[in-house]
């Protein structure tokens, strides 16, 4: 393994260049070529080690091969050469060893779309930086510029975001065959990317993140590509319901503040949350689904919806653990409103002291216990107990 980590940077100021260039800036896909260079490197250095070195070498064959049948047909409409040397390389490969070829470049193009997804958030936080660059048209931020020039006041844009309804709904089709555990682990790699980004970044921290990222994908290589039983109607709920942790509820709040800035930054219109109209929504065919699946019962209904209300509270739950720790105010140190000790009275009168008690909270942390008995009413509404919300 060499010693120089294959993000590695000599020079700090040079890369922050890169990820802070302008969009008219060539320089700005500089980390996109180091990202796809790199993770196909530890591809090929995992290929090797696990499928040895006859397979690297087809692959890269075929790799080569492709790259100039597509140069050759951009430039004289040809290339068929390259083409017919690729399917003689193909055809003389018994079945392990293109099983092993397609898993290769099935991995490789999954990592180059990480690259590429992550490079657009890269550009999107570079934009961010440049005040003085225009929007990009398809932004939320650059919609709204343009319905501005075009004469359409604050209170007019607001009215047309009230009006659109986008309501993705999620389905068990039968193409998707990515399995949970897959999808972590490109989530992981994901991940490492980002993190890649963080400057300064010393070359013992790109080494191992970049060790980590061959983990990821000697783990890939390792990992049964699809299912080997066919899912049942609860696997497909319940892998319907991990796109929620997974993204959705760290992504959603992220659309809703982003509304809220662009409105503020072009208009000059402070709204608060409860102004920002829901324009995203989602919807859920599976479990419920009875002309698709002759396996959907009322049962497996009635198991759906359940499993997605506790998917809900069971992140309420979690974010209400998070708040307790950063809010330690205590009444010796500031007041509280009349009206939030009446509701704190309100709770302990109706359910103890006991959910304060249990999390050993003090008497003057009074935020502090009103999560507690938050947290309590909705453990209880995802059980069916009393003092449960009612919506």
């Amino acid at each position: 393994m060499p010693d120089t980590p294959l993000w590695g940077a000599e020079d700090q100021s040079l890369r922050l260049a890169e990820l802070i260039a302008a969009t008219d800036d060539r320089v700005k896909e500089a980390p996109l070529r180091r990202d796809v260079r790199s993770l196909g490197v530890l591809l090929g250095r995992v290929l090797v080690e696990q499928a040895g070195e006859s397979a690297f070498k087809t692959v890269e064959q075929l790799r080569r091969l492709l790259i100039q049948s597509r140069a050759h047909s951009a430039r004289s409409h040809s290339g068929t050469d390259e083409m017919q040397n690729a399917r003689e390389i193909i055809q003389a490969l018994n079945v392990e060893q293109a099983h092993r070829v397609t898993k290769a470049f099935a991995i490789y193009f999954e990592l180059t779309n990480l690259a590429e997804t992550n490079h657009r958030k890269r550009r999107r936080r570079a934009g961010n930086l440049n005040a003085g660059q225009t929007p990009l048209p398809g932004s939320f931020r650059g919609t709204l510029i343009r319905m501005r020039d075009a004469g359409m006041s604050a209170e007019q844009s607001l009215a047309a975001l009230q009006q659109v309804k986008v309501v993705p709904v999620f389905t068990a089709h039968p193409t998707e065959v990515a399995r949970r555990t897959v999808l972590t682990k490109r989530r992981r790699i994901a991940k490492y990317l980002e993190l890649l980004d963080r400057l300064p970044m010393p070359n013992p921290d790109a080494l191992e993140m970049e060790n980590a990222i061959a983990a990821e994908i000697t783990a890939l290589w390792q990992t049964d590509e699809v299912r080997v039983q066919k899912p049942q109607v609860t696997d497909e709920i319940r892998m319907g319901l991990d796109h929620y942790p997974m993204s959705i509820f760290e992504s959603l709040p992220r659309l809703y503040s982003e509304i809220r800035e662009s409105f503020k930054d072009v208009y000059g219109m402070e709204l608060c949350a409860e102004q920002v109209p829901q324009v995203l929504s989602f919807g859920s065919w599976i479990g419920g689904d009875r002309d698709g699946n002759p396996f959907v019962t009322p049962e497996t209904t009635r198991e759906a919806l359940e499993r997605a209300r506790n998917t809900v509270l069971g992140h309420y739950i979690a974010q209400i653990e998070r708040l307790l720790e950063p809010l330690s105010a205590s009444s010796r140190q500031l007041p509280v409103s009349p009206g939030f000790q009446r509701q704190l009275a309100n709770y302990a009168e109706r359910m103890g002291e006991e959910p304060a008690r249990l999390g050993r909270i003090s008497p003057t942390e009074l935020y502090r216990r009103f999560l507690a008995f938050v947290m309590v009413r909705l453990r209880h509404t995802r059980e069916g107990k009393e003092n449960a919300y009612v919506s």
